[in-house]
């Protein structure tokens, strides 16, 4: 069991090293990854970083990965989505201090999330201690309890492995589910695309809902009445680190569904907090001489919650407005040479939905 288990391990790409991931993406460019075990978002993003040395790259949390290549016009090329590997704003910080000065980018997107500014929400993960996992023997145990605990996957995967049968996917969640992160780091989603216009209804599809945990003040969003003082100057040391290597510094807040933005607004318990974020985290970018755009509303970009696919995470046609915006910014237009017009393109395309960009062939 356990030879048979650790064969279908390797197969499925579950416990490749990440540098063997990432040399198989650079061959196969449709080639998605995603682990069913520990997804090791750090590890595969910074190492990623370092051996692609983008010149563009986009780092946050999950909210950040729906940014693609194909929106960046001729320096497409030069892209790579980091999303996933900041979840606090000591990530942010570790991550401007660690990076190496040969692998630095010329222009940085760097979503900021509410809960970051707010003290009652602790950072789960470490920067350096994530970045540096892999395959040890931990990765082997989990993985190998998490097979044992999965015996249809467990089945799927070994007759597919004896029949000889492979693909593109990395990883079994990749194979099973068909989403994963694309070669340029951004995420293929696992959930299809509404056909139908009247199948376009905003569901979300967290659980619990994000707006259920605004209203009982839970996970990401305890009560809260001011910005954490702290974070916000470690905010600013980061962007000031960033300045002194001459990056080029966009700020982000990414959107959350109209519902949830209603309550953040008139709950007593957020309202405060939810108004002070808004408000002082785009100065600290200001302050710095960075650009910053707030998406906390779709309706701010001529969009709708159909744009998101749960209350926090909007999909690959939002981010293409957010982009058409920033480019009305002429320092960043002259960086991105190409993206406006690869941005009206998708935007004008009868092809496109509220989630799904045609970028063309």
């Amino acid at each position: 069991m356990f030879l048979l288990g650790e064969a279908v391990l390797q197969w499925s790409g579950e416990l490749w090293p990440i540098d063997r991931v990432l040399e198989y993406q650079r061959a196969h460019p449709d080639a998605l990854f995603l682990r069913a075990t520990d997804q090791v978002f750090y590890a595969y993003k910074y190492r990623a970083i370092v051996a692609r040395h983008p010149a563009i790259l986009v780092a946050g949390s999950s909210r950040t990965m729906k940014f693609r290549a194909e929106m960046f016009g001729d320096r497409a090329r030069d892209f790579y989505n980091a999303g996933g590997i900041l979840n606090s704003l000591r990530d942010a910080h570790d991550l401007a201090m660690l990076l190496p000065s040969s692998r630095t980018p010329d222009v940085l997107l760097l979503g900021v999330d509410l809960w970051w500014l707010n003290d009652l929400v602790e950072p789960v993960y470490r920067f350096e201690s994530e970045i540096v996992k892999g395959t040890g023997v931990d990765e082997h145990i989990v993985a190998m309890r998490w097979l044992i605990g999965e015996p249809r996957s467990f089945a799927v995967e070994a007759l597919s492995m004896l029949r000889g049968r492979t693909g593109p996917a990395i990883g079994i969640s990749a194979r099973e589910r068909g989403g994963g992160f694309r070669p340029d780091g951004s995420f293929k989603s696992r959930v299809p695309a509404p056909r139908s216009e009247s199948e376009w209804r905003f569901v979300d599809r967290e659980t619990p809902a994000i707006i259920d945990r605004v209203r009982s003040a839970s996970a990401n969003f305890p009560p809260a009445d001011r910005v954490s003082a702290e974070r916000l100057a470690l905010l600013d040391r980061t962007l000031a680190r960033l300045q002194q290597r001459h990056v080029a510094v966009v700020g982000y807040l990414p959107p959350f569904a109209s519902g949830v933005v209603a309550v953040l607004g008139s709950d007593p318990r957020h309202a405060r907090f939810w108004s002070e974020f808004r408000r002082v985290v785009p100065d600290v970018f200001r302050r710095r001489g960075f650009p910053v755009i707030d998406a906390s509303e779709t309706s701010a970009f001529g969009m709708d919650d159909r744009a998101m696919s749960d209350g926090e995470h909007a999909e690959e046609t939002f981010q293409v407005h957010v982009l058409e915006a920033l480019l009305r910014d002429a320092r960043l237009s002259a960086v991105l040479p190409g993206a406006r017009a690869a941005l009206e393109r998708a935007i004008a395309s009868p092809r496109t939905n509220y989630w799904e960009p045609d970028f063309g062939s």
